[in-house]
């Protein structure tokens, strides 16, 4: 598997049923039904050749504790934790409002991670929110239901509590590569947008203090 779907499957917490939504090849729920985190993981998919995939990849021995469900989203089933990965955030977004809530969550947004931290904000905790270098920057998310989750700041809701709290290398270069990409957009033309979101950048890096 590759260095994101290997920390995915890291993230998912001990669970009675994971679900794999938008499973693909499946590696993951794979994975957490091998290393015993799952006991059971339904594998879910609206692309019928992608459950396909998961099937064939499913080895035979864990056959008794996977299920295979082709649909749109999480909607009704009730898992303890889904992992939802390698879409857009808005989608992600969709399809939690359309699903039962479960009491965790592992995601991994490829874009509008901010808006996606907006929504879990209202219910959820954030127990991971980092960053990994696997060929491009993902922001990794490790969340839980809670009935007070604490109000988020606006650098937390930009760049993820872990990122700023506990910065790792991959976040570290991150900043630097935003700041340079942004500060040359700005040395060709002046515009609002992009100094509003240095400015952002800029505020990250003091939080995360060392060297950028």
């Amino acid at each position: 598997m590759s260095k994101r779907l290997d920390r995915l499957a890291e993230l998912v917490p001990n669970c009675r049923l994971l679900a794999d939504v938008g499973c693909d090849h499946g590696y993951v729920g794979i994975r957490c039904l091998q290393s015993g985190k799952a006991e059971q993981v339904v594998f879910i998919d609206v692309s019928e050749p992608s459950l396909r995939k998961a099937r064939l990849n499913c080895p035979d021995e864990l056959y008794p504790r996977a299920s295979f469900l082709r649909q749109d989203g999480l909607g009704e089933v009730a898992a303890d934790c889904a992992v939802i990965a390698g879409m857009g955030g808005l989608e992600i977004i969709s399809i939690l409002q359309r699903a039962t809530p479960p009491k965790q969550l592992v995601l991994q947004p490829n874009r509008n991670a901010t808006e996606v931290r907006t929504f879990l904000s209202q219910r959820y905790a954030f127990v991971y929110d980092g960053m990994l270098r696997d060929g491009k920057y993902y922001n990794m998310i490790l969340a839980e239901l809670c009935e007070s989750p604490a109000e988020l700041t606006k650098l937390q809701l930009a760049f993820g509590v872990t990122n700023l709290s506990a910065p790792n290398r991959d976040f570290r270069k991150y900043l630097a590569e935003e700041r340079a990409k942004l500060t040359k957009i700005l040395d060709n033309c002046d515009d609002a947008r992009v100094r509003a979101k240095l400015a952002l950048v800029q505020s990250a890096i003091a939080v995360v203090g060392g060297t950028i």
